[in-house]
């Protein structure tokens, strides 16, 4: 038999059974495509990753991510929490105080910061990748109906909605207020058929400029064409965000903002974002939080066909 042992974290969380979700292989050599595939599905989580020695120079390991509908090029809540785990099991080296690594991934290699006391990491920052803006969507009317909104609840933004990425694409979407954002019920396969029209790859990224306490943002990720109706917190999308916020100038006036996520599907998490920006334009996005541990486990599977 094979074993895999594995993690469960909450990434974006201040204390178990909130944030994200994330089941992390720190020793996955010896897994083939397919397997990795179906201990997605079997975990049950929007992320699964795995991690492997580095393909890439400078890159201290390599990091797989995969959601039930298949493998990402990037994603934020996966790089932390893998980050975490890898400095946890000693796979990269952990001091006191702040420690760089590098995340091979599939947009190339990614740093991160972490940050620790005591011998445990309590705070993790990553690098994304280069921001870039595309498609924006007018008449907003088929996309506020598969939402199940008006669309008067977008235009009064005075912002389109817009395509935008640091690594992975996402449909940001402004809504006027918080109110109507934990309200939205969308239409899953009716915002399936809209982003499949806007991007193929793109889920929609729903916020209002409002939130509890200190956070800036109130923000929902729907991801129907990942198999991911909502997503309890997504740090590429909330790097978008922070992309497309600078663009349009609206970005909030402090080195780092804070979106909260994850409220309407009772795991609630903070994302902070900073961007720098040139010229009126952003020129790099980091993202931070914090990963707590909640589980470990033995994953057992038979020996593969043909060998002893």
């Amino acid at each position: 038999m094979r074993s895999f042992d594995f993690w469960r974290v909450d990434v974006f969380a201040d204390r178990p059974l909130e944030g994200n979700p994330l089941a992390v292989f720190p020793r996955a050599l010896g897994l083939s495509d397919a397997e990795m595939l179906a201990i997605t599905r079997e975990m049950n989580i929007s992320e699964t990753t795995f991690v492997l020695p580095p393909s890439k120079a400078g890159a201290n390991y390599r990091n797989r991510i995969f959601t039930p509908g298949g493998e990402l090029p990037f994603a934020g809540h996966p790089s932390l929490g893998t980050a975490y785990v890898a400095a946890m099991e000693g796979i990269v080296p952990l001091k006191e105080g702040t420690v760089t690594v590098h995340q091979e991934v599939k947009i190339g290699v990614l740093p991160l910061e972490l940050h620790s006391r005591g011998g445990v990491v309590d705070r993790v920052v990553m690098t994304q990748g280069k921001p870039t803006l595309g498609k924006r969507i007018a008449p907003v009317a088929r996309l506020a109906k598969a939402l199940g909104i008006r669309a008067r609840d977008i235009t009064a933004t005075k912002l389109l909605p817009q395509v935008a990425s640091t690594g992975v694409r996402s449909l940001q979407v402004p809504i006027r207020s918080m109110k109507t954002v934990r309200a939205m019920e969308p239409d899953m396969p009716a915002l399936a058929n809209v982003l499949r029209r806007v991007d193929p790859e793109a889920g929609a990224y729903v916020f209002a400029f409002a939130g509890e306490g200190d956070a800036d943002l109130h923000a929902r990720g729907f991801f129907p064409q990942s198999g991911i109706p909502e997503d309890p917190a997504t740090g590429s999308a909330a790097g978008a965000c922070g992309a497309y916020l600078a663009a349009n100038g609206r970005l909030p006036a402090k080195e780092w903002f804070v979106i909260e996520q994850g409220i309407e599907v009772h795991h609630p998490s903070r994302i902070e974002v900073s961007v720098e920006v040139k010229g009126g334009r952003p020129a790099g996005v980091r993202v931070a939080g914090r990963v707590v541990p909640v589980m470990r486990g033995t994953l057992t599977l038979p020996p593969r066909e043909g060998s002893e």
